[in-house]
């Protein structure tokens, strides 16, 4: 189990009065124990803690740009364009203004809809940062 995950886990068990699973225990028990032992960097003892110089790796960043890339690579799929700048261009055409609430329904939309809602401002805007996504050329991309 992922250090994130066992927080996850923990942090639900938590809150409707449950037992937390056993991996997840073990994982958050450690770093408290840590914690009290004079360790209080509780981020480095749940094992999160990003490399140096590595800002905008941290475990949830990297999941939550997993999420975002997979989004963009499924409207680039859906593009009619028949190049890949093309497709690239067209997806990145979406990506920079958030389209009419009320046109919802093409597939296409629903995923342009969820991504300006959960990461508007860190959506790529050309079509060269719609090709690194798309290529797997991104921070998440390659820790994956």
């Amino acid at each position: 189990m992922k250090p994130l995950e066992a927080i996850r886990v923990t942090a639900e068990a938590l809150e409707h009065g449950d037992a937390v699973p056993t991996p997840a225990a073990a994982i958050v028990a450690r770093a408290l124990r840590q914690y009290l032992e004079g360790q209080t960097d509780i981020t480095r003892n749940l094992g999160l803690r990003p490399r140096r110089g590595g800002t905008h790796e941290t475990p949830l960043r990297l999941e939550q740009s997993t999420h975002r890339n997979e989004a963009i690579r499924a409207i680039y799929e859906a593009m009619p364009a028949t190049s890949k700048t093309g497709r690239a261009e067209q997806t990145a055409q979406l990506l920079r203004t958030p389209p009419d609430a009320r046109v919802t329904e093409a597939e296409v939309f629903g995923y342009v809809m969820r991504l300006h809602e959960e990461f508007g401002g860190t959506l790529p805007k050309s079509m060269r940062q719609v090709l690194r996504v798309v290529d797997g050329d991104t921070t998440e991309g390659r820790k994956a």
